[in-house]
């Protein structure tokens, strides 16, 4: 059966499709919105933090004020490293928010069908159409009705297992399995929460990483990113693993009381991290279809809201090449935290050096407030230490008899240059790109 004819149908209509639609839709474009899912519906692999430039977005789609009024504001993080932890001020004026996807999903596909978009939901994509090469539309499957759309450009927002993706044959480079899962629930805050210094709080201690989000109603979202692979007793009582795995931080342990959480408990123990190819003949791919780094750093909805932004400008250029040109920058803006990702989620535990270089910035007001430029997306994490920090605290630790931090430094550095060879390859495409 032959359908409608759009400017632009995007396949997925969460954070990175709904932002989209709306930015295209706002400037004029004719665009359909699809999901095999009912909408709103909550998405249940998702942290769902939003960074300052995240919620920067959302106040430009007409959402930000409305994702306040349920989500308390955090405006300091602590990060901790075995004994040793520091407080990171985000900027003035400037806040981090952790809304349920249900709600924050629902505000975004509301303000697209506001703006023009035709939102599909129960639908599902079957099929890419093509024709001599080229992505010219969509097969989608409602309700045992099938029907063929076409339209100039086909978006896979589809998420990380995307649709789109699979059937364009989006290669996969940079990739690796993770090395952790992750697993976390919801509970009521106590009373207690009210007096701790700090909203957001993420904690590597021995070879455990936990965190904790505030996030709508008073409720907190507690979780943990255990090894792989898993141990029995995650399999077999994964609530119970997760609140004795918990109890043993000491700051999330006070918060727990012994108490069950409000909420059934969430897991994945299979993801796999990666940049896809994000552009061919008639296609695109935005937010985790193309790119999915680890939940450690709670960056995904962040880089999803961005990564929309951006594409919705190249689109109006109303070319491949204009799109090809955007997956090779959204790379090399994306690569810092990808690959910070992939050293914070790391099997094992901190090292020495990254515990006293921790120590160390938090007795500086001027460090921490350097830190607070990586969820701001300022500066990458790989520049944002000062070397004379690093190197101060070697040598401190060296005059001290402690030579553990030399083979430290060593995998620090390898870690440096892995990232900054990734980064002038990634940087070299695109200029060979913006030069053609």
């Amino acid at each position: 059966m032959t359908g409608r004819h759009f400017d632009v149908v995007i396949i997925g209509a969460r954070c990175a499709g709904a932002a989209l639609a709306t930015c295209l839709a706002r400037a004029g474009a004719h665009v359909l919105m699809v999901d095999h899912s009912p909408m709103p519906s909550d998405q249940v692999l998702s942290t769902h933090n939003v960074h300052p430039p995240g919620m920067d977005i959302l106040d430009d789609i007409g959402v930000g004020d409305a994702v306040r009024a349920e989500a308390p504001a955090t405006r300091v993080l602590r990060i901790r490293k075995n004994d040793a932890w520091m407080d990171v001020p985000f900027g003035e004026g400037r806040a981090g928010y952790c809304p349920r996807r249900m709600r924050l999903d629902g505000l975004l596909q509301n303000a697209a069908v506001r703006a023009g978009v035709e939102l599909r939901d129960r639908t599902r994509a079957t099929g890419v159409l093509f024709e001599q090469g080229r992505a010219v539309g969509v097969k989608v499957e409602h309700r045992g009705t099938d029907e063929n759309i076409t339209a100039g450009l086909v978006v896979g927002a589809d998420g990380r297992h995307s649709f789109v993706a699979r059937t364009v044959v989006a290669d996969e480079y940079l990739a690796y399995d993770a090395p952790r899962g992750i697993c976390w629930a919801y509970w009521d805050a106590p009373p207690a929460w009210r007096d701790f210094p700090f909203g957001m709080y993420v904690a590597h201690i021995g070879e455990a990483i936990r965190f904790v989000f505030q996030t709508d109603h008073s409720q907190l979202v507690i979780g943990s990113l255990p090894g792989l692979p898993i141990d029995g007793t995650w399999r077999t009582d994964m609530t119970a693993a997760l609140r004795n795995d918990l109890s043993r931080d000491p700051v999330i342990g006070p918060l727990l009381d012994d108490r069950a959480p409000d909420s059934r408990t969430r897991a994945t123990f299979r993801e796999r991290y990666f940049f896809r190819r994000a552009a061919g003949p008639g296609w695109v791919l935005v937010g985790d279809a193309g790119h999915h780094k680890d939940f450690v750093i709670g960056d995904g909805i962040t880089e999803a809201l961005i990564q929309a932004k951006s594409l919705a400008q190249a689109i109006a250029e109303c070319s491949d090449a204009a799109l090809v040109r955007w997956w090779r920058a959204r790379d090399v803006a994306a690569l810092p935290a990808f690959h910070w990702g992939r050293d914070e989620g790391a099997a094992g535990a901190p090292s020495q050096l990254e515990t006293r270089v921790i120590a160390r910035l938090a007795q500086h007001a001027g460090l921490c407030s350097r830190i607070a430029q990586l969820p701001e997306h300022r500066s990458s994490p790989y520049d944002v230490v000062p070397m004379t920090a690093v190197l101060a605290t070697v040598a401190g630790a060296l005059v001290r008899g402690q030579f553990i931090v030399v083979p430290d430094l060593v995998t620090q550095v390898f870690r440096m240059l892995r990232y900054r060879k990734s980064l002038r390859q990634r940087m070299r495409l695109l200029r060979n790109i913006s030069t053609a």
